[in-house]
């Protein structure tokens, strides 16, 4: 599984338990992919991106229009919920025909238990459009299990009106991070976004914290190499609770940021948080709530806490899988023919606002450009987001603890040792 590639790879051209009855109307939503009873033989295409549900549903509808085979979606809101119910439905006949997923260990859960489709032939087709560090992400043993649904980087996203105002300018050096944030909270502007809804959230600024202090000790952390115990993490999250007892960070509990509830433009746009570090993926909620790119947001790397850490970015992709088991594996075989090439990308970029990972497929949003000219020109390493670098059982005991500590940043040592107890077990058992 890939954890870091560098720029030049990444694109070949420039540029837990779920309740019974949740369970129930999932298998019921899954069950019976016929054709004649579900809109003219659509695929069903699951996901837990209820915000992109019009992106999924006009794509859908293209793709049968181009002669490819269609989808209709369906979302769900809560993650977790989710990833249990793809997990429960997965070598049954309820399976959907399609799904969303992530790459890294997650996937490789998936792989293990025989339930994603080899999609190899379409690589062979469609790969020389895209990087091989992109294919690794989906590869196992020599073969690849799903194509990329988005691609996204994780920069800091910025108000540009609020920094007008204000006289401030995009930092450069973490201490100019640190007077921005102190200038925007003596003028009643929090400065950073954060959120513990939906979970996994609250793994954000630990890892971008770690990344801008030690790229090598976010890797060794990731693989097992390190200890959540070590004292040089034990000073990021003292560092981060520092930052929130000063007030740089909105209440976590009252803002959603996600792919599900979604507020987060409620204070953003009209300049009551002023920044947040997110995946690129949330752009089209800000155009939606009629913010400009380039004009009235737009998005830089956080400056390093140490100033010899290097040039280094969090980046994530998912997959869009084929049902292994799916009782129309080979329409939808298509379908995610079509999603991949050239033509399936433009129609999703155009659709959604987001940048595809296809080089011959360009993005036209002016933030998505400057943020691709900053990685090529700095020669950016890319690092592999928290959520699909580490064992996912390491994941799901981090991201409630994280989300602990966000609420009453004490001493973090009893939080550490806590994911540390589960990255024990984990590692055992992946070595074992």
């Amino acid at each position: 599984m890939t954890r870091e590639i560098s720029r030049k790879h990444f694109l070949q051209v420039g540029g837990g338990a779920i309740a019974a009855g949740t369970l129930a109307s999932f298998l019921a939503a899954c069950g019976g992919s016929g054709s004649s009873g579900d809109g003219g033989g659509m695929l069903k295409f699951s996901n837990d991106k209820i915000t992109w549900k019009d992106w999924f549903v006009e794509t859908g509808r293209l793709a049968r229009d181009a002669g490819a085979i269609g989808w209709r979606p369906t979302e769900y809101s809560d993650t977790t919920t989710y990833q249990a119910a793809i997990k429960t439905t997965g070598n049954t006949p309820k399976v959907p025909d399609m799904f969303s997923w992530w790459s890294g260990w997650l996937m490789k859960e998936l792989v293990d238990a025989s339930m994603l489709a080899d999609v190899s032939s379409i690589w062979e087709r469609e790969g020389s459009a895209y990087s091989a560090g992109l294919k690794d992400a989906f590869t196992f043993d020599g073969k690849q299990y799903g194509v990329p649904l988005n691609v996204a980087y994780w920069p800091t996203f910025y108000n540009k009106r609020v920094f007008r105002e204000n006289g401030l300018e995009v930092p450069r050096t973490w201490d100019e991070f640190i007077a921005v944030c102190e200038r925007l909270k003596s003028a009643g502007v929090t400065p950073l976004g954060t959120t513990i809804e939906a979970r996994f959230p609250s793994f954000v600024y630990f890892q971008e914290f770690l990344v801008r202090t030690s790229p090598q000790l976010y890797r060794d952390l990731m693989d097992g190499r390190a200890k959540y115990t070590d004292p040089e993490v034990v000073d990021v999250m003292r560092l981060w609770g520092d930052l929130i007892r000063r007030g740089y960070f909105n209440d976590p509990s009252a803002v959603s940021i996600g792919t599900g509830a979604n507020n987060f433009p409620q204070y953003f746009k009209p300049g009551r948080i002023a920044m947040v570090t997110f995946g690129g993926w949330l752009e089209p909620t800000l155009v939606e709530a009629g913010m400009r790119p380039g004009e009235d947001y737009g998005a830089f790397i956080m400056p390093n806490i140490e100033a010899d850490a290097g040039n280094n970015l969090i980046y994530e992709t998912g997959p869009l899988c084929v049902a292994q088991n799916g009782q129309r594996k080979d329409d939808t075989m298509k379908a995610v023919g079509w999603w991949a090439s050239r033509d399936g990308q433009r129609a999703w970029i155009e659709a959604s606002g987001f940048a595809s990972a296809r080089s011959d497929v360009p993005s036209a949003n002016p933030v998505d450009q400057e943020i691709d000219r900053t990685i090529t020109d700095g020669r950016y390493q890319l690092l592999n987001r928290y959520w699909e670098a580490t064992p996912h059982e390491i994941v799901e005991v981090g991201v409630d603890q994280l989300a602990k500590f966000m609420l009453d940043p004490g001493d973090p040592k009893p939080i550490l040792e806590t994911i540390q107890k589960q990255a024990d077990t984990s590692w055992a058992s992946v070595g074992s």
